[in-house]
């Protein structure tokens, strides 16, 4: 068997067509983003989803102060935030999101909502796991809601995407 190519993975895993989301958290006024494709939903009863975390990363650190957390899926229009929350050169802390003059408002948890996203879900940590260079965190949904009159950001063969319009 021929050594394994971390970087060949990557690009394996670069063929699955995901969703961009822009994971929220923190305490009034320093809330904190996280750019995030590793999303998925777990379970209906009780409503789960889960992100992947990467041990490296500010957003570790917030949700192990701040237990609770927002998903927001962007739109296709809202691939500067992605670029933005993915940089890790970014200003941290309460210039994080008026840096980019952010649009958002508190959700159920006191954590940002997006404007312009095309969905979100509140969240509580329901349990971290153990995933090699990340944590999976669960969160239990408190709230959700989705829009059907945008498309979604795709991120595929590591660039952005279109999706077709829905057929008529």
């Amino acid at each position: 068997m021929p050594d394994f190519d971390p970087r060949y993975f990557r690009t394996v895993c670069g063929e699955f067509a995901t969703g961009v989301t822009v994971v929220t958290s923190g305490k009034a006024p320093a809330f904190h983003g996280m750019t995030a494709n590793a999303f998925t939903s777990l379970s209906l009863d009780p409503p789960l989803i889960l992100i992947c975390v990467d041990k490296n990363t500010h957003m570790l650190k917030t949700l192990r102060e701040t237990p609770v957390f927002t998903v927001n899926i962007l739109a296709a229009d809202q691939q500067n935030l992605s670029n933005y929350f993915a940089k890790s050169d970014r200003n941290y802390g309460p210039a994080e999101f008026t840096d980019i003059n952010l649009q958002y408002e508190l959700g159920e948890t006191g954590v940002p909502r997006i404007a312009g996203a095309i969905g979100y879900m509140d969240c509580t940590v329901h349990d971290i796991a153990p995933g090699g260079d990340h944590e999976i965190y669960i969160g239990e949904v408190k709230a959700c809601w989705c829009r059907s009159d945008a498309a979604p950001l795709i991120f595929f063969e590591g660039r952005y995407r279109e999706i077709a319009p829905k057929a008529e």
